[in-house]
């Protein structure tokens, strides 16, 4: 599957010599160079270790973690691993301290003081169109809100078919993805870089990443197009469940890819609560001090 990656734009195919029918007049000033339209697209792969991502091939994640920063040592929350506990902080860019939410019940959850980055950027700039497409419902249901499209679907390939079509037939701005199968095969079959059924889930839905970033690249708009790729999770795993504090759980990766991303190994640390903030610094949302976040912009050339 041809990744993002292989043929990014601005890369040295667009580097090459200019022929002489191209090049200004002696005196002549340069055409502008026109500002392309900066968009972002977050997967959430749920229940996915980082060392079982770099065991698998997953030619598609490879692709993009070689066009761009990556860390595979990046922290979720210290503990309570859950599902609502990881997106949670993913999309508010705070620890569960802050948003509440301790458990799959989200009780106690405080998104009123600490609502989805999503829907900042909305409210922000209302000129943005923004989509949230899950296989997870509760994602929707419980976390995002105040967005032009939620989208709740039972399966991680009507997730690809939803996107490629909105990749088609509109015009996202700011989009995030949730993929389940990973999860189901490390509770049915364990969390680890050795469970082969393990890493041939990781392996089909990299294959479905491919399918959606072959959507990105053949918009008929692509070429005015800055689109930023972000991959994570919301927690790893130990043997076959997760919600505990060990390395296992608490060791994830986040994958920053595309031309306004720096190259290679992230250095320092990185969060879980870093991946929403990194969105709205690509798409121009600035952060306020007040909404007290924990996250920070990571993987961007300033």
């Amino acid at each position: 599957m041809t990744s993002i990656a292989g043929n990014a734009v601005g890369g040295p195919e667009s580097s090459a010599a200019q022929p002489d029918a191209l090049k200004p007049e002696v005196g002549q000033a340069a055409p502008a160079t026109a500002v392309k339209k900066k968009k972002v697209l977050v997967i959430g792969l749920d229940g996915t270790r980082p060392d079982a991502l770099q065991a698998a091939n997953a030619v598609n994640l490879d692709a993009l973690a070689a066009n761009g920063a990556y860390s595979w040592t990046t922290k979720a929350n210290s503990n309570y691993t859950w599902s609502a506990t990881g997106w949670s902080t993913i999309h508010t860019g705070v620890w569960y301290q802050k948003h509440g939410v301790k458990d799959n019940t989200w009780t106690g959850s405080k998104f009123g003081q600490y609502p989805s980055l999503m829907k900042r950027a909305e409210l922000y700039n209302p000129a943005l169109s923004t989509a949230s497409i899950v296989h997870w419902g509760p994602i929707n249901d419980k976390l995002v809100e105040g967005i032009d499209l939620e989208k709740t679907v039972a399966t991680d390939a009507e997730v690809v078919s939803d996107t490629v079509n909105l990749l088609k037939t509109g015009n996202p701005d700011f989009l995030f993805l949730h993929f389940d199968d990973i999860d189901h095969a490390g509770h049915t079959y364990g969390f680890s870089p050795k469970v082969s059924q393990y890493t041939k889930a990781i392996e089909g839905v990299d294959a479905q990443i491919g399918t959606i970033l072959d959507a990105v690249k053949a918009r008929s708009t692509y070429a005015q197009e800055d689109w930023l790729i972000l991959v994570s999770t919301d927690h790893g795993g130990k043997g076959t469940s997760h919600g505990g504090s060990s390395s296992e759980e608490t060791t994830i990766f986040l994958i920053a890819s595309g031309e306004s991303t720096v190259k290679g190994q992230l250095t320092g640390t990185t969060n879980q609560a870093d991946v929403m903030v990194t969105a709205l610094k690509h798409l121009g949302v600035p952060v306020s001090s007040s909404w007290n976040l924990d996250g920070r912009a990571v993987g961007l050339i300033q």
